[in-house]
């Protein structure tokens, strides 16, 4: 009987932190050079309960840490845990700007380190990906509460190459209501990866296929998540959050022979879930 070993897969999704950089841009503390010029960083911790087919579930305390800083038009964005995932930096220049638009030239992380392993005929198999990075633009658009982004990267790291365009993109929309002291914040979004990424990403190669995990080719794939987050401030820094979001992932990255062993062994579901209940302290 042969028994299957699996490793955590570290897949992490950087989209959230274009779509985090909408909702916190109202809170930036600004100078009078440039409109989005200044700062937003906060960390906190709570409870936060994570649920995906590409990792294991997380339960328990978290810690957490949301940040923007601009000077000059050139930017750095993180943001972790309330979104749903750790990133790392983005890097960017706001080159052009209105009273609505704004444009940025963007260098990003899209994906992280992706490790896979289990055992068969007494041997460990292992399979991995390194961090993929993306340059390209992205489009802030603001009336009011309500915000849009759109994100269009060209991929790469040392290991992939696409003849794509664009390899990764991503749609957000957002909006804000203000209830009293009380601050809902919505956000629904479209992710897209193009066949090049998503097979260097959950594709198996001829030479990487056995007997347990097969060949697999697949086309470009869409992701679709909603977010939704209730705040309130308890002291002049110190802010409440409750939140969740839900991510329904591209059948061709479900149907993976990678993610089908995952969810098989694991018993994982096949949308992912998380929701948090957390304090932030707001610089």
């Amino acid at each position: 009987m042969r028994t299957v070993l699996l490793a955590l897969m570290l897949v992490s999704y950087a989209s959230y932190s274009f779509a985090e950089e909408a909702l916190t841009e109202d809170k930036l503390q600004q100078d009078d050079k440039n409109s989005r010029d200044g700062y937003y960083f906060s960390i906190g911790t709570g409870y936060w309960n994570y649920e995906s087919p590409l990792r294991e579930e997380l339960n328990g305390l978290a810690f957490v840490i949301n940040g923007r800083y601009q000077r000059n038009g050139f930017f750095v964005e993180l943001a972790n845990g309330s979104s749903g995932t750790s990133n790392l930096p983005t890097l960017g220049y706001n080159f052009y700007g209105t009273e609505h638009w704004n444009l940025d030239l963007l260098y990003a992380i899209t994906d992280g380190t992706g490790e896979f392993s289990y055992e068969m005929d007494g041997k460990t198999h292992e399979m991995s990906t390194l961090p993929i990075s993306g340059v390209g633009f992205r489009a802030l658009g603001s009336w009011g509460n309500t915000t849009l982004q759109l994100v269009g990267l060209n991929s790469f790291n040392s290991e992939f190459r696409s003849d794509t365009a664009v390899d990764y993109a991503a749609l957000w929309l957002g909006h804000r209501w203000q209830i009293k002291n009380w601050s809902l914040n919505g956000l629904v979004g479209a992710k897209y990866r193009s066949s090049d990424l998503m097979n260097y990403s959950f594709g198996v190669t001829e030479r990487e296929a056995d007997k347990i995990v097969s060949a697999y080719e697949t086309s470009s794939g869409v992701d679709y998540t909603a977010q939704i987050d209730l705040t309130y401030p308890i002291r002049k820094n110190v802010l409440f959050q409750i939140y969740a979001t839900h991510t329904q992932f591209s059948d061709e990255m479900l149907h993976s022979p990678i993610i089908k062993l995952l969810s098989k062994s694991e018993n994982r579901p096949e949308k992912e879930q998380t929701f948090g209940i957390l304090l932030h302290y707001v610089f």
